[in-house]
């Protein structure tokens, strides 16, 4: 009859080890966890001005295109075709100068804008020098010499 060979009981050590791991593996899944949430905030938020920007700019494009056609035909009923199309021409250019300015205005906040993920950075650089201070409180203390089996 074969014998059953007898469990261990794990040691103060692998205790420790699986402790550790535990540890380190709940902190991992945490930072992604927080990682995870600031990215759908920061989604919403945006989603939110984005449908801000489209309903209200769609109002403000037709009442400027409104405005445009009313300032041509006031201009041809002042001053004949001559004068309505020199106006269309000056509101052309105008347009096309307060366009440029504003998109190159745009265009460098978005280049100047950062980002990322400030919470789980702040967390990350936290750990960081968490797993520094047992590093250099670890090299200290002196290592016991390895066991043979």
């Amino acid at each position: 009859m074969a014998e059953r060979p007898i469990p261990r009981e794990p040691t103060g050590f692998q205790t420790a080890i699986e402790e550790l791991t535990d540890g380190l593996s709940q902190l991992v899944r945490q930072h992604f966890e927080l990682a995870r949430t600031e990215v759908r905030r920061e989604a919403s938020e945006f989603a939110g001005y984005l449908q801000g920007l489209v309903v209200f700019g769609t109002v403000a494009l037709m009442g400027y295109g409104v405005l445009n056609l009313a300032i041509i035909v006031v201009a041809f009923w002042i001053g004949g075709v001559a004068a309505m199309a020199i106006t269309a021409v000056v509101l052309a250019l105008l347009q096309l100068g307060v366009g440029a300015i504003g998109a190159l205005r745009i265009v460098r906040n978005i280049q100047n804008e950062e980002v990322g993920l400030p919470e789980t950075t702040e967390e990350l650089q936290k750990d960081k020098q968490w797993l520094k201070e047992i590093r250099d409180n670890n090299s200290s203390v002196k290592r016991l010499p390895e066991q043979t089996s």
